[in-house]
């Protein structure tokens, strides 16, 4: 696991008077008024979709230059797909804040902008404004180190590991360049050179709990030789011994969390293998791994009293239609679109664990979802009908419900 990037810097103030006049004033009064309706949705929903857009929009009429508008509205434009758009809306606002305020303002953006680009998994983009920001930044070594764990995501190790090394030539007294170079290493198949890396960061920082459970794993790798690379690792077998000893033990707290931690280590795996899967937009990249997490969830809460191991692919197999019943109750909003999310992500997932060798029965599942898709589809488009519909009545509602799902209505949780 890699740590995260220090905190940001707080404003230090502008540079003109651009906030002093009119049409910025206005354009702030609208923009705060937005989101303190998101934080605080008293009398409506927060605005969503194209009606945020268009809001922004509007702001940006009275003061084209209002840089907060501008960068939300690129964000909110690259999270629709709309990559080329939603980077000239934050080359805008980068604009606007070189002209009228401060360095640090400007630096604080840059490192926000590029966040968001790595986590909605842009992580070119992210590259492209972290060299733009090297150029201005003092602290060249945090964004060396920024940009390796661009290319790592990427897959380019090679390139990775010489940008943290320039990371660590600049500054060799962060615990935290030397804890990601040791991740690096075990990314790249190489546990022996990650040991003192991590030991060096240890030196620097004894309580890091990212570089404590790093540290914990290279020993494992290299206890293991299994264990090639951080992938494997993260692919690992179930030590079902360890958790039958926990069970026994009654020790029920530290059992669920070896399950959780396994489940969240697979999904980290196919979340690296899906960013360098070319069949796929970035957007629908995001897509995929926001459908899987939120379908493996609603999996989790169906097997109350039990655990569910994200591998049991027979399970999934075995309950898909009851499984769906659930989400479709449960999804106030579901539509094709989701529906056929929740089924690429499934297929994907499971089909990655099988070329990996961790699950066996993929094709099974697909078969069993292909063949039920037209009757989910038709029970979800016929729920959809009367479930906001104040025409019927609860218990007709209940009814059509039964009718529709039968025993799943209460199975186990809705």
């Amino acid at each position: 696991m890699r740590t995260s990037k220090s905190g940001l810097k707080g404003k230090k103030g502008k540079k003109k008077s651009i906030e002093d006049t009119e049409a910025w004033g206005i354009a702030d009064f609208d923009y705060v008024g937005l989101i303190t309706q998101d934080a605080m949705p008293l009398l409506s929903a927060p605005l969503a979709g194209q009606e945020r857009r268009d809001y922004l929009r509007d702001i940006l009429t009275g003061c084209p230059e209002y840089y907060p508008a501008l960068i939300e509205l690129g964000y909110r434009y690259i999270q629709e797909g709309m990559d080329e758009t939603g980077k000239a809306y934050i080359d805008k606002g980068l604009q606007s804040l070189k002209t009228h305020f401060s360095k640090e303002d400007l630096i604080d953006s840059y490192y926000n902008i590029c966040e968001f680009l790595e986590n909605n998994l842009r992580f070119e983009m992210a590259i492209e404004y972290y060299n733009q920001l090297i150029a201005i930044e003092s602290d060249k070594a945090n964004v060396y180190d920024s940009i390796s764990c661009c290319h790592s995501c990427l897959g380019d190790t090679k390139k990775a590991f010489e940008i943290q090394q320039k990371a660590l030539e600049l500054c060799d007294s962060n615990h935290r360049f030397y804890c990601n170079m040791g991740w690096l290493e075990m990314i790249r198949g190489n546990p022996d050179a990650a040991k003192p890396m991590l030991e060096k960061s240890l030196e620097l920082d004894q309580e890091d709990e990212i570089t404590l459970n790093n540290y914990e794993v290279c020993k494992l790798m290299l206890e293991d030789r299994r264990l090639k690379n951080w992938d494997t690792y993260l692919l690992r077998e179930t030590d079902y011994e360890y958790l039958e000893k926990l069970e026994d033990e009654g020790d029920f707290e530290e059992y669920e969390k070896q399950i959780r931690t396994h489940n969240r280590d697979m999904i980290e795996a196919f979340k690296s293998d899906l960013i360098q899967n070319p069949d796929y937009t970035p957007a629908e990249k995001y897509d995929i791994l926001f459908s899987l997490k939120y379908t493996m969830d609603h999996i989790w809460k169906a097997y109350d009293s039990e655990y569910f191991f994200y591998d049991s692919v027979d399970l999934v197999d075995a309950d898909f239609k009851d499984i769906m019943h659930t989400i479709i109750l449960t999804t106030g909003d579901i539509d094709n679109e989701i529906f056929d999310g929740i089924y690429t992500a499934l297929l994907e997932f499971y089909k990655f664990l099988e070329k990996r060798k961790v699950v066996s029965g993929y094709r099974s599942l697909k078969n069993k979802m292909l063949e039920l898709k037209p009757e989910l589809v038709e029970k979800m488009l016929r729920y959809n009908e009367i479930r906001h519909d104040d025409e019927y009545t609860e218990e007709e509602k209940n009814d059509i419900r039964a009718e529709l799902f039968g025993d799943d209505v209460f199975w186990p949780f809705i």
